[in-house]
């Protein structure tokens, strides 16, 4: 009996151990299933514009994307704003050469801005990924403005070319090559239009409110904040219908047959590798499958444009060729007939001659006088930086006490009130003006009308010549 009950025992514990191994084992492969090792580590993107930018957007969708889905560890995002985005674009192509760890986000605004500056460095100069999103073109304006539908805008272009101010992305982009395509429709010459490039959305939205342009153009996500506070209203969408969630009619339901898709992309850096560039569309196509993707793209309101790397380098060149003729319309060639009876002179033409003379004289006379002035402030301006110099080689002043003095100079020689200077120092430590409302206690909208007073009075368009000129004498 006892080596029964050994035997027994024996036979129990070695059928207990083995479940406990086969549920050890089963609920090991359960959490490995549900957190897969990422398929990369690391990566960074790069974005060629400021923060706030569409480019900025999709990348901080892409790196809440890849990072809650696991296919990448952690994400870093670096920008290198400028010209459209030929700055990021050179700075990338300089410095990620053969690595494989990083992408840079480009697309339309980027090829037309090459195109248009003949810059050395392109697009085909990258490694096309893939094409991922595209954002519908959007006509907004101020909610004071007097331009409330596009009829408004077709009788205003077409009585005034010039009076119509319109800003958008960067030039040889799709918002200018839209404004081209609308003045064509209209029959209005291209060269009358005035169209201010902003880098991105949110600038374009802060000229629109602060009076400083009258239509301005971007994609939904850019406007998405000046729209819930209703500072700003959707005149039309140029696409080819409706845009669910958007309530404004498409151009074509308003009569001018225009449409206009941003498309953005990925590249990799040149110098890759075919299984470099294949780990990097494999990674790219799995985000835009995850189910957080598509989430951003409805909140977002982007169209799903994905395109895979082959396809999409057959696209950059078709799209190469197509935008040529876009960024560079025909100039106005219409040649100025003068009747033969016209060239003779009477008393009262040179009466009005001589009137014109005079006022060119005159005018040429007090922009020499202006000239003379801004020498002599430009000289007492370099003696007094020198004088400064010299105080700080002597150590007979605090540099920091320096400063301050010398920007509470520059506000008084502006005349500011002792409010508009408190904002002003705000702008110039870098705060957005909804902080310094909330510092001060007082409204964004008070605050946005002292800072135009700030710009008025000083003679600046906006906050970077405020800093620029504030700065002049200490550099």
């Amino acid at each position: 009996m006892d080596i029964c009950s050994s035997a027994v025992r024996r036979i129990v514990t070695q059928v207990v151990a083995v479940v406990m191994c086969v549920a050890f084992s089963t609920t090991a492969f359960a959490q490995g299933a549900a957190a897969p090792r990422p398929a990369s580590d690391h990566l960074t993107l790069v974005v060629p514009s400021a923060v706030g930018g569409g480019w900025d957007m999709t990348a901080k969708a892409m790196k809440a994307t890849l990072e809650r889905e696991n296919i990448v560890r952690s994400v870093d995002i670096v920008r290198y704003p400028g010209a459209g985005g030929l700055v990021g674009l050179s700075q990338f192509v300089a410095r990620y050469r053969g690595r494989d760890d990083v992408l840079m986000i480009g697309g339309l605004v980027m090829l037309g801005a090459a195109l248009r500056d003949e810059s050395a460095v392109g697009i085909r100069d990258v490694t096309p990924i893939a094409r991922i999103t595209g954002d519908w073109g959007m006509l907004v304006t101020s909610r004071r403005s007097p331009i409330q539908t596009v009829e408004d805008i077709s009788k205003s272009m077409t009585a005034n070319p010039e009076g119509v101010r319109w800003a958008g992305g960067s030039l040889g982009g799709p918002d200018q090559g839209l404004v081209w395509r609308i003045a064509q429709q209209l029959g209005v010459p291209f060269d009358e239009i005035p169209y201010y490039g902003r880098a991105g959305g949110r600038r374009v939205a802060d000229a629109l409110v602060e009076g400083r342009a009258d239509i301005g153009m971007s994609g939904y996500s850019e406007f998405a904040t000046f729209l819930a506070d209703k500072q700003l209203r959707v005149l039309a969408v140029a696409a080819p219908e409706r845009i669910p969630g958007i309530d404004a009619p498409t151009l074509r339901e308003s009569g001018i047959d225009a449409t206009m898709m941003n498309w953005r992309g990925v590249f990799a850096a040149p110098g890759l590798a075919a299984a470099q560039q294949d780990r990097l569309s494999t990674l790219v196509g799995a985000m835009v499958k995850s189910a957080t993707w598509q989430e951003a793209l409805r909140t977002n309101h982007w169209t799903n444009t994905y395109l895979d790397s082959a396809a999409f380098a057959q696209f950059i060149d078709r799209e190469q060729a197509r935008w040529l003729d876009i960024v560079n319309p025909p100039e106005r060639t219409t040649k100025l007939t003068i009747p033969a009876s016209s060239l003779r002179i009477d008393s009262r033409l040179l009466a009005i001659l001589a009137t014109v003379l005079a006022v060119v004289t005159a005018a040429a006379a007090f922009l020499t006088w202006r000239l003379h002035r801004r020498r002599a402030s430009a000289l007492a301006l370099e003696l007094r930086c020198r004088e400064l110099a010299g105080l700080l080689d002597q150590d007979k002043v605090d540099p920091g006490k320096l400063v301050k003095d010398g920007i509470d100079n520059d506000f008084g020689e502006w005349k500011l009130s002792s409010a508009e200077a408190d904002i002003a120092w705000f702008m110039l430590r870098g705060l957005p003006l909804r902080e310094i409302a909330t510092l001060r206690g007082t409204s964004e909208r008070t605050v946005r009308q002292q800072a135009q007073a700030i710009y008025r009075k000083a003679g600046l368009e906006g906050r970077s010549d405020l800093a620029g000129r504030v700065l002049e004498r200490f550099i």
